[in-house]
């Protein structure tokens, strides 16, 4: 069993990557064996000048942090359902929590912080607030 992380970027298609794989391995005499897809979306992008990103940008400044931009981050949702046709909206990620080993035994969020450059739960919520007041803006 091996497991391939593929990530996608603008204008490829999961399905598409699937068979160039499945051919690819096929080209080189692999072609019997069995490549199972198990999840995966279509990519997903938004300009960085939308509304939403800066935003985010915005609320992040007002915390005192300079955020980068990781446009090709790891992770994976369907966010193309949104950013794709016909919605074409914008989507990202934001929060000013801390957590990690999302869906895996050891998931954690941290509750209350002793680093004052960490928000705690509380911090983390009020961000979401600062930042649905600049996305009114």
């Amino acid at each position: 069993v091996a497991k391939i992380d593929m990530r996608l970027v603008p204008d490829m298609k999961a399905a598409d990557a699937l068979a160039a794989l499945k051919a690819h391995l096929a080209k080189r005499g692999f072609g019997d064996i069995e490549v199972n897809m198990t999840g995966g979306y279509d990519p997903t992008a938004t300009s960085k000048d939308s509304p939403l990103i800066q935003a985010q940008l915005a609320t992040y400044k007002k915390f005192g942090i300079d955020a980068l931009l990781w446009p090709r981050n790891a992770g994976s949702y369907p966010g193309y359902v949104f950013t794709g046709e016909p919605l074409k909206l914008a989507a990202g990620h934001f929060g000013l929590g801390h957590g990690s080993g999302a869906h895996a035994p050891d998931e954690y969020y941290i509750i209350e912080s002793t680093n004052p450059k960490i928000q705690d739960f509380d911090g983390a919520t009020m961000s979401f607030v600062e930042y649905l007041y600049e996305l009114a803006k």
